[in-house]
């Protein structure tokens, strides 16, 4: 459950009374998880400041600070939480910046958790520090350690989809983020990655993957298939359904798979939705991706289970 769509609607959740996940109508039996960022929107720097971080909504910018953010976490009642991190840390980052981005993410973490506030929900701890080794290392020292930490999210945001990956640099950020840390709690990294990004990051420690990727693949008019030996190789195919190529193909999307959209459809039927701007696209291919994208972690979770390795 992310912050952005529903920040608008916290003090309404709050006089509700009953949590966000019966407000939205979610089942009681579902597992809800609340995160501060979208990972699929637009975090601009130069917002956040000492007392608190930009997050952004369809109505504009919204300054989230401590005392806010604990109250919509008490209020929203999820079985977990992400704690702020200063992510304004890009690559051109100077050593003086980073170290600010550290220490408000410890002050941020030190006012959530004051001694006489109690806060709801198991916390998974986020772990800033840009490109910088050093300063990961100091983060995850400074905010990680504390043993009411339930699990670890890595602020990974200039490594998601869409933008360049060195694997060498992923490695060695990860190494020093993890190395002072307890190997036993889960790790987790938000974010649009795709199926070979994902493979590379779970043979690097990483646990959990939450689904952005497949929803911006939809959002775009794209759906995705993996290669008929992954996780063996890593590959995929991405097909843009906004080509005007399928306009006349009246064959299912992608061959075998049994997703609703497959069975039901034609590609000739989703380039026509697209091309008339129709909401049943993005429904219909999301469906298709998420499909495929469960698809992929059962077939990892399988290859590990077998000690095949990945």
């Amino acid at each position: 459950m992310t912050l952005p769509s529903l920040v608008t609607q916290a003090k309404i959740i709050e006089k509700f009374g009953k949590g966000a996940p019966k407000f939205c109508g979610i089942p009681a039996s579902s597992a809800i998880h609340l995160t501060p960022f979208d990972p699929l929107g637009k975090l601009p720097g130069g917002y956040n400041d000492s007392k608190s971080v930009a997050i952004w909504t369809p109505n504009g910018k919204v300054s989230l600070d401590v005392k806010t953010w604990r109250s919509i976490i008490n209020s929203f009642g999820c079985e977990s939480f992400e704690t702020l991190v200063d992510y304004d840390t890009p690559r051109d980052a100077g050593q003086k910046k980073l170290l600010k981005a550290v220490e408000r993410t410890r002050t941020f973490h030190e006012q959530l958790f004051q001694q006489d506030e109690k806060v709801k929900g198991e916390r998974i701890v986020t772990l800033g520090g840009g490109f910088s080794k050093y300063h990961r290392r100091k983060c995850a020292m400074e905010v990680g350690l504390a043993e009411e930490t339930s699990a670890y999210s890595v602020e990974f945001r200039e490594f998601s989809e869409g933008k360049e990956v060195d694997e060498k640099e992923i490695v060695e950020l990860l190494e020093e983020t993890f190395s002072p840390l307890p190997p036993t709690k889960l790790r987790y990294i938000a974010g649009p990655f795709n199926p070979k990004t994902i493979l590379f990051l779970i043979k690097n420690g990483i646990d959990l993957f939450d689904s952005s990727f497949p929803v911006k693949l939809a959002d775009e008019g794209h759906a995705f298939c993996l290669a008929d030996d992954y996780p063996t190789s890593s590959n995929f195919e991405i097909v843009d359904f906004n080509n005007q190529k399928f306009a006349d193909d009246f064959t299912t999307p992608f061959a075998g798979c049994e997703c609703y959209t497959c069975k039901k459809y034609t590609k000739g039927y989703l380039q026509h939705l697209l091309n008339t701007h129709e909401l049943l696209a993005s429904i219909l291919l999301v469906i298709h991706n998420i499909t495929e994208y469960d698809r992929m972690f059962k077939l990892i979770r399988k290859s590990l289970e077998n000690s095949e390795g990945i």
